[in-house]
């Protein structure tokens, strides 16, 4: 299958090598891959140039102003779109949005496209991310819902990604997506069989920290629409795992926020069937906690 990739980045000098390096020993490479830097200040435009000549043909390099500030969710996904417009014509069956962080093995898009070949009704897949708490210690891999990918890496099939509208440019748009493709009838899920270290946390990127990295979380809850509910279920559980109640606060302070200024949501549609998928998610999970106790 032919695989399109782009990467947002900015300044990611001290990941972005790596994340070059791991792609070039792939046995199976994109057809173009499209590094966009999004006014990076490092030298993640040197790195990046390095291995911009005729040994690496498919890679392609577009730099964007530097628009003085990070601004999460949107940013991302417009500079997604800069790289897209590259892709032109080419012909592809999947495309990615990959980031500038990932440390993954050389048998990832091999795997991937393979997943893609076994199961006509797969939207979006991923490798399972693995991160350091406070980059210290070893990978753990991170928790999330069943059906859910993490937005580090994510690889659509081409009709699905037409199907659902392409990725909003906002924060929560690794969301909206998984749950737009549910509602077309088209399985999401990660590849638990590849292993992808995210050599940057989540939420540790230059600009913007715990503060604004919880409070974009509560904002994405009110804009996505769930029950209140699993919201507050979510808020104690990232709480308690980070052992901080700042968490909690700055998340409900995010969607307060967000409710005060009434800040446009998801259609009523949507909404409807996140909450279906939410039961859905807390009925697995009280099941996998049974079948343990006993």
């Amino acid at each position: 299958m032919r695989v399109v990739i782009v990467t947002p980045t900015r300044n990611e000098e001290k990941t972005i090598q790596t994340t070059i390096e791991c792609m070039l020993k792939q046995t199976v490479l994109p057809v173009k891959w499209v590094i966009v830097n999004d006014g990076s200040t490092d030298r993640t435009e040197k790195i990046i140039l390095q291995y911009c000549n005729e040994n690496n043909p498919f890679i392609e390099y577009v730099s964007i102003p530097d628009r003085g500030y990070r601004n999460p969710g949107k940013g991302v996904v417009e500079t997604f779109y800069e790289g897209m417009k590259k892709i032109g014509n080419i012909d592809y069956d999947i495309v990615a949005k990959f980031d500038a962080d990932l440390d993954f093995p050389p048998d990832a898009l091999e795997k991937i496209c393979q997943a893609f070949k076994d199961n006509q009704h797969l939207g979006i897949t991923g490798g399972a991310i693995y991160e350091r708490k406070n980059q210290q210690g070893p990978y753990e891999k991170l928790y999330y819902p069943e059906g859910y990918v993490c937005g580090p890496n994510k690889f659509y099939r081409k009709k699905c990604f037409a199907d659902i509208g392409g990725l909003i440019a906002r924060a929560g748009w690794d969301g909206v997506d998984i749950i737009r493709a549910n509602m077309k009838e088209w399985e999401t899920g990660t590849l638990e069989t590849l292993t992808t270290h995210h050599l940057k946390n989540t939420g540790s990127a230059f600009g913007e920290g715990l503060i604004k990295a919880c409070e974009k979380y509560g904002d994405v809850s009110y804009y996505m629409g769930g029950y209140l509910w699993y919201f507050a279920l979510r808020l104690v559980g990232r709480s308690l795992e980070s052992r901080n109640p700042k968490v909690g606060y700055y998340m409900l302070k995010g969607y307060v926020n967000s409710y005060r200024e009434k800040k446009a949501r998801e259609p009523e549609d949507f909404r409807a069937f996140l909450k279906i998928k939410q039961k859905e998610h807390v009925f697995s999970l009280l099941a996998k906690i049974s079948k343990i106790r006993r």
